[in-house]
């Protein structure tokens, strides 16, 4: 099994703690992980992607080839990154909070989840956990990273004042992911 995910934003989304707390929550969960984070110069609002590969075997090659799951989370990564990858295969999570304009991927991707992930996370307490909120409702997709596990990880990686409110919003996105998981396997 290997599992090549791509997460995207912009800076100050907290694209690269996720990929981070996906990585480690992956460990936990006994797989292997690889992450690697691109980010512009910028320290926020320049485009920002994690990929993490998620495998049962260890892993030769770190770099996503074609995402098989992708959470975006602006619409300049939408735009950019679809250009730059195959996603005939890849289900998309999308935060409709922040993203409008959906054809650079429709009828090109497998699935195209929108979620309004920003607006969620400003109805727990503040937009910031939206990473989170999204991090729930992958993880909830792969269905191989326990809820417990995705908690651990963050309690280990966020900052300690945080990690309620995050894990909050992790809970919150596996709730919403329940219904991604369905879509999956109505395929």
């Amino acid at each position: 099994m290997r599992i090549e995910i791509m997460l995207s934003g912009f800076g100050g989304q907290g694209i690269v703690l996720s990929g981070a707390v996906l990585a480690q929550a992956t460990v936990l969960s006994n797989y292997f992980a690889a992450s690697t984070y691109t980010y512009g110069p910028e320290a926020r609002l320049g485009s920002t992607r994690s990929e993490v590969v998620i495998s049962d075997e260890e892993i030769d090659y770190p770099k996503v080839i074609s995402p098989d799951f992708w959470v975006v989370m602006n619409q300049d990564s939408l735009n950019r990154f679809s250009k730059r990858y195959d996603i005939s295969k890849t289900v998309i999570i999308a935060d409709s909070s922040m993203i409008k304009y959906f054809d650079p991927v429709e009828g090109k991707a497998r699935l195209i989840f929108k979620v309004p992930a920003t607006d969620e996370a400003e109805k727990l307490g503040h937009r910031i956990v939206a990473n989170m909120f999204m991090l729930g409702v992958l993880t909830e997709a792969i269905e191989i990273i326990p809820l417990e596990n995705l908690e651990e990880a963050i309690r280990m990686l966020v900052k300690p004042q945080f990690i309620d409110l995050n894990i909050k919003a992790a809970r919150r996105g596996r709730e919403v992911g329940k219904e991604l998981v369905k879509l999956i396997k109505g395929m």
